[in-house]
């Protein structure tokens, strides 16, 4: 397995990890409940031989509170992690960073 391959490997473990523990560090404020998170690997730069940068797109599909009050859709974030390897495991260096954000709303909340 090539380092690119192993990296994608890593992130897609650590992004599996988050979602199966439930992990709620990295989850936006304002959201109130979450009814779907995908996530996809965008792209991995390898730095140096033991460094390297993934990028990582988070669609949170739930209920958010938004200037216009609570409302449905989706929040869109990209977020930049770092990896090192040490040995022959590649592996994730703290949170990722939020580089970009969008969101589509569906309206007010449906009582």
């Amino acid at each position: 397995m090539g380092n690119t391959d192993a990296v994608r490997a890593a992130a897609y473990s650590a992004l599996g990890t988050a979602q199966i523990t439930n992990d709620t560090s990295n989850r936006p404020s304002e959201l109130v409940e979450l009814t779907k998170l995908s996530t996809h690997v965008d792209s991995i730069a390898l730095n140096s031989p033991t460094e390297a940068t993934v990028l990582t797109t988070y669609k949170y599909k739930g209920r958010f509170n938004t200037d216009g009050g609570e409302k449905n859709g989706v929040l869109t974030i990209q977020r930049k992690s770092q990896f090192t390897k040490n040995g022959d495991v590649w592996s994730q260096n703290g949170s990722g960073e939020e580089v970009a954000r969008s969101s589509s709303w569906s309206g007010a909340k449906q009582s």
